[in-house]
C-alpha cells in the first residue's frame, strides 16, 4: 500500500468510527428501533467503500473517461449488489425488515457522501498533476 492511500484510510477509519459510535448510542437509547444486523453493515459498508476506493484510484490515473465509465459501471454493480443484500434480508427475516432497510438506507447515505467527496477530491487530485 502506498503512503498516497493512507489519508484516505484514516478518513475512511474516522467515518466508520463515527458511525459506529452513533449507532452504539442510538442502541443503548432505543434498541427496539435498530436492526440487530447493522454492525455487520457498517463493517460491509466500510470494506466495500476500501476496495472501490483503490479500484477506482486506478481509473483514475487512466483519464477522465476511463474513470467515468468504470465509475457508472462500478455503481451499477454496487447497486445490484445492494439490492441483492437488501431482498435477501428483508424475505429471510421479515419481522426486521423495515429496521434493517432504514439502517442500510442511512448507512449508505453517510458512506455515499463521503466517498463522492473524496473521488471528488481524488479526479482533481489526478486532473491538476497530483498523486
Amino acid at each position: 500500500m502506498s503512503t498516497g492511500n493512507y489519508p484516505y484510510l484514516k478518513k475512511l477509519l474516522l467515518i466508520t468510527a463515527a458511525s459506529g459510535i452513533l449507532m452504539l448510542a442510538a442502541f443503548l437509547a432505543a434498541p427496539q428501533y435498530l436492526s440487530p444486523a447493522l454492525p455487520f453493515v457498517l463493517v460491509f459498508f466500510m470494506s466495500v467503500s476500501l476496495i472501490s476506493y483503490y479500484l477506482l484510484k486506478k481509473k483514475a490515473v487512466s483519464g477522465t473517461s476511463g474513470f467515468v465509465t468504470g465509475f457508472m459501471s462500478h455503481t451499477v454493480l454496487r447497486m445490484a449488489l445492494y439490492l441483492a443484500i437488501i431482498l435477501s434480508y428483508a424475505f429471510l427475516n421479515r419481522e426486521d425488515a423495515v429496521r434493517f432497510i432504514l439502517g442500510f438506507f442511512f448507512i449508505y447515505l453517510i458512506f455515499t457522501i463521503f466517498e463522492v467527496y473524496q473521488f471528488l477530491t481524488l479526479t482533481r487530485k489526478s486532473k491538476h498533476g497530483g498523486e
